[in-house]
């Protein structure tokens, strides 16, 4: 558990703050060459019409962002040309209903007074607790990410050493036999059974155990660093995550990324998500304010090239805004649980919260 010494050090860095592009005589053969494209004969006509519909969504959605309509941008960006049911592997919650098994949860609660203005993990005095951003590939793997990143920089927090650890450990050993998100490696879990599963098998090195993108069969590895146990945040409450990215680190979250909007984002405070389908997994890193608009700093496994140099922002003005999940399997739900769940936040950011606690480095040992 770290103390209330860290509200004084993980004080916010400005993102930067690039503009959007018109894209006024942007071609396909231009996105092929900066994405390095390659197709088979066969689907060239489709992706160029799938390239074209998101040239078209970029160019409005940035027109009417320069009138003032919007305070967040489209950028080009190698999931331009993707199908739908890609972008629905990318975000790799499929199957399962319900809500995931109870826990042990987190309470605590400091007012607007005592929370800093803003958190960025990023830079504490100088020094990330963060690693470079991943990408995921075709993979539904974001479990699997979320999970590892929450890791990695509770340990930086706890150590002072910033390990890069593998999330393959988890998509080729964890097994999910209640169908929590998912039936398990690329085809979806949740955190939650990551942190479990490192309490007692661990969680390898990236160097020893490198991401593969697939569902490959789990190999002996040796633990790098264990896990004590979780906690999950109270759902759809901004002051609980606000107060556990001040005093606890980056939090793994749940949030509804469907939608051209997500698939595109390109920088500034995303509003006006309409997706309530809580179906993907990601890190919370800090929250903030550009000029008038509070944000949460969410970090996304879909690689630098996306968003903030693989970041988004999302608004806070919707904390307070209850929605309905209709489809809880997509996300962090069970076999066997509720057909609808209420979700919080903008793209239901606030519906599930979790951090992995007493995170240590692992005796020296094989597992198989």
């Amino acid at each position: 558990m770290i103390g209330r010494s860290v509200l004084l050090v993980a004080l916010g860095l400005g993102v930067a703050q690039a503009k959007p592009v018109d894209y006024a005589g942007y071609t396909f053969e231009n996105f092929v060459t900066e994405f390095n494209k390659v197709y088979e004969v066969e689907e060239f006509t489709m992706r160029y019409n799938l390239f074209e519909d998101s040239l078209k969504a970029i160019r409005t959605h940035n027109s009417e962002y320069t009138k003032g309509a919007h305070t967040w941008w489209m950028s080009m960006n190698h999931l331009a040309d993707s199908t739908e049911e890609e972008l629905k592997r990318l975000r790799g919650h499929k199957k399962g209903a319900g809500w995931s098994f109870p826990t042990s949860v987190d309470n605590t609660q400091l007012s607007a007074e005592q929370l800093p203005a803003s958190v960025d993990w990023r830079d504490v005095n100088g020094s990330s607790k963060v690693t470079p951003v991943k990408n995921q590939g075709g993979c539904g793997s974001c479990w699997a990410f979320s999970a590892t990143e929450s890791v990695e920089s509770a340990y930086a927090i706890a150590s002072g050493k910033l390990l890069e650890l593998a999330p393959q450990t988890y998509v080729s050993c964890l097994k999910n036999p209640a169908q929590c998100g998912g039936t398990g490696g690329c085809e979806g879990a949740i955190a939650e059974l990551a942190f479990n599963f490192s309490k007692t098998k661990g969680i390898a090195l990236a160097a020893d155990f490198p991401y593969t993108g697939s569902d490959s069969k789990c190999k002996q590895y040796t633990s790098a660093v264990k896990v004590g146990g979780y906690v999950k945040l109270p759902p759809n409450d901004g002051n609980a995550l606000a107060t556990a990215l001040a005093t606890k680190g980056p939090i793994s979250i749940s949030i509804a990324a469907g939608g051209i909007g997500w698939q595109l984002y390109g920088g500034g405070v995303m509003t006006g998500c309409k997706n309530t389908d809580v179906d993907h997994a990601v890190q919370a890193v800090g929250y903030g304010k550009d000029g008038s608009k509070s944000y949460w700093l969410v970090r996304n496994s879909w690689g630098p090239g996306w968003g903030e140099k693989g970041y988004i922002r999302l608004n806070r003005d919707m904390d307070s805004t209850i929605m309905t999940d209709s489809k809880p399997g997509d996300g962090n739900g069970c076999k066997g649980g509720p057909s609808s769940i209420k979700v919080a936040g903008e793209c239901g950011l606030l519906s599930d919260s979790s951090y992995p606690t007493d995170v240590t480095a692992a005796v020296t040992e094989v597992v198989v």
